[in-house]
């Protein structure tokens, strides 16, 4: 007799639901439909070299919402999609590391994500003659940067940057 009950109560619960009146469901949906066609088509990355004076840039994370900003960005560091030679343009802290042992300075703007737990860092290199720390800002300040991606190997790995780059 349990049996029959504990059946009888799935069988219920499995049925109890659902909406054999789909009517509502199909208007959403053809709304939506409706909507998507009439409006505007999402600009798609092109092959021409983009005018940053303009504000053109291939990738623009600056007006990203943070967590996206920062899925981007690992995206673009770990990622299998190819930016190298893309325009972009990105918010963050800035860092700076010298090597130890070459004495090697880098440069680098940290995004973090919107909890500011995870943060990752996208090295660039200025364009023109710098010198740390005259032309550079404070360790931590919040930067905007924009040059052109760039990926490099050197002895120790494989790292991205942004190369002539310029500091808004």
């Amino acid at each position: 007799m349990k049996r029959i009950i504990c059946l009888l109560c799935c069988g219920l619960l499995l049925t109890g639901c659902g909406n054999p009146n789909t009517q509502k469901i199909d208007e959403l949906i053809s709304a939506q439909e409706q909507s998507s066609v009439s409006s505007p088509e999402v600009p798609k990355l092109t092959a021409a070299v983009p005018d940053a004076a303009s504000g053109e840039y291939d990738v623009d994370l600056t007006t990203l919402e943070s967590n996206m900003v920062y899925a981007q960005v690992y995206d673009m560091v770990f990622g299998e999609t190819d930016y190298n030679g893309k325009l972009v343009r990105a918010k963050g802290q800035f860092s700076y590391y010298q090597d130890p042992a070459t004495k090697q300075d880098y440069f680098a703007v940290l995004i973090s994500d919107a909890t500011a737990c995870c943060a990752q860092g996208i090295e660039f290199v200025l364009a023109g003659e710098h010198t740390y720390p005259d032309d550079y800002p404070e360790i931590g300040d919040e930067i905007i940067i924009h040059g052109t991606f760039n990926t490099y190997e050197d002895e120790t790995g494989a790292y991205v940057q942004l190369k002539d780059a310029v500091m808004e």
